[in-house]
């Protein structure tokens, strides 16, 4: 019982929305979860991503979920970890950190809304964006961007593309304050 409960908390990331959307919600509900067990589930899925070596498409599609989980959980204490992950690991290629970008964002933008992320932070931040921002636009204009086998797409192939990407992410970032 409480490992199928398990099963959709984290296939769901938690989410009662589109547990109800997609008729599991009656039965998680059912469990009598308690929010102590749920946030239990959610260290151990931060901890278990932070420790793996994914790669690819299989390492955006567990940071989206992780971030999802955290949503703005500010006291969480992988939340500063989460949040620069794209920015600071080493074992990723450069399209999925792109790809990761967007839901860093996403994580920061709940927490300003809670007004638990502040300006200051969000400067400090962009201060690290900035330079990987400068480093992946080179790589871009040179063809020496990185990328996991199973990325197929072929929109991180245009440098034009990968710049204009870049603005409107510097822009959110700059405009989450203003």
């Amino acid at each position: 019982m409480i490992k199928r409960a398990k099963e959709l908390f984290l296939k769901y990331n938690g989410n009662r929305f589109h547990m109800d959307r997609e008729g599991e919600g009656g039965e998680y509900e059912n469990y009598h979860i308690s929010r102590e067990t749920e946030e239990m589930w959610t260290e151990e899925l931060i901890s278990s991503f932070l420790k793996s070596d994914m790669h690819g498409k299989e390492a955006f599609r567990t940071y989206a979920a992780v971030t999802e989980l955290l949503k703005a959980d500010r006291q969480n204490k992988h939340w500063n970890t989460l949040l620069y992950y794209p920015l600071r690991t080493e074992c990723l290629d450069d399209v999925t950190i792109l790809y990761m970008l967007q839901d860093s964002f996403r994580m920061a933008e709940r927490a300003a809304d809670r007004h638990c992320f502040t300006k200051e932070e969000a400067d400090a931040y962009l201060h690290e964006l900035d330079q990987y921002i400068q480093l992946i636009q080179t790589r871009a204009e040179d063809g020496t961007m990185t990328r996991a086998a199973d990325y197929v797409m072929q929109e991180f192939s245009d440098p034009v593309y990968i710049a204009d990407y870049l603005s409107s992410l510097k822009r959110k970032w700059t405009g989450l304050f203003h």
